[in-house]
């Protein structure tokens, strides 16, 4: 076999929701994707996945190879190691502690699909010789059962760059040929210059609707028709990110751009078809949430900074308080079990 003919082979860390959809994708462009599954993976290893959507049809389809633990793989190298799991800084092990498991090419790219802030830098400082590729993804797809990914819209975004923004030329390529694949496998990406202007694009809306969302049991729409404070509430929280934005040098983050983000919200309330953002989602299904990587992280950069975001930090105490409640409840049901 010709390098040419050989498939890209493609390591998925997090076969949730976001992560099953690119699994379909990147093997309808042709690669072979290992994918580490948790909670899902007794369902996924017998049955795989079935995937019903507005977009590709309703579709079943497994990885080409199902695995619980990164162990299991260690011995391989990959193309490109996906990760699709939530972001959770300061945990142990780390990301980079997990990933040191299975790299063993400094050829091989990381892509950190996943939200919030500040995500990239103990990755990069553990690889520095690997493409580090940061993604903001718009795709809103929920695992409504193990192995069961209910995606009802069209909407399917990756928006992809080099971390740091001036990388070598190869980590540049590998953006490109990551993109790439995405695209022929039937998704929408692109490559941008400097990532961090999209990711903090998105804060704007993670920071605002998340923290609503979790904390009212509320969809963004339902919040906003609930009380005439809801409104004023939610744009204020986006200022907060865009004061913030601007006090640390990232372009682009202005009113106009949150006047838009917070559009969507307000047409959803009209049309009565509000969305529970993935704060929610977890919170109802009791799993842990990214309270650290979407909110902890900008209210810390704040106080670094001197800049006094008091919405963001009540809804950052809230939330940790939240987070603790549900972290003792996963505790005692599992000396239960």
């Amino acid at each position: 076999m010709t390098a040419q003919t050989i498939p890209p082979r493609v390591l998925l860390i997090g076969a949730g929701s976001i992560g099953a959809v690119y699994l379909y994708q990147l093997q309808q462009a042709g690669c072979e994707v290992t994918a580490v599954c948790r909670s899902n993976y007794a369902h996924v290893k017998e049955n795989g996945f079935k995937l019903l959507s507005v977009r590709y049809g309703n579709v079943t389809y497994r990885p080409s190879r199902t695995i619980r633990s990164l162990s299991e793989c260690a011995d391989e190298i990959f193309d490109f190691i996906l990760v699709c799991t939530k972001s959770f800084p300061g945990s142990k092990p780390s990301l980079p502690e997990m990933l040191a498991t299975v790299i063993r090419n400094k050829s091989t790219a990381i892509v950190l699909a996943q939200n919030g802030i500040m995500i990239e830098e103990e990755v990069a400082q553990a690889f520095p010789e690997n493409p580090i590729l940061s993604g903001v993804i718009y795709l809103p797809a929920v695992q409504t059962e193990p192995g069961t990914i209910e995606y009802r819209e069209t909407l399917n975004l990756l928006e992809l760059g080099t971390y740091p923004a001036d990388a070598p030329a190869d980590h540049k390529a590998a953006a490109l040929n990551f993109a790439d694949l995405m695209v022929k496998g039937g998704g929408n990406a692109k490559v941008l210059e400097d990532i961090q202007v999209a990711r903090w694009s998105k804060l704007l809306l993670n920071a605002a609707w998340n923290p609503i969302c979790a904390l009212t049991l509320c969809s963004d729409g339902d919040f906003l028709l609930s009380s005439e404070f809801a409104e004023e509430l939610a744009w204020e929280v986006m200022l907060e990110v865009i004061a913030l934005a601007d006090k640390v040098g990232i372009p682009g983050i202005t009113v106009e751009v949150a006047e838009s983000k917070f559009s969507i919200a307000k047409r959803r309330a009209k049309e009565g078809t509000g969305r529970e953002m993935s704060m929610l989602q977890d919170i109802r299904q009791g799993r842990m949430f990214e309270v650290e990587a979407i909110i902890g992280n900008a209210v810390r950069l704040g106080r670094r900074h001197g800049l006094k975001m008091p919405r963001l930090e009540t809804f950052y105490a809230l939330l940790k308080g939240r987070y603790e409640a549900q972290l003792k409840e996963l505790r005692h049901g599992s000396a239960l079990k």
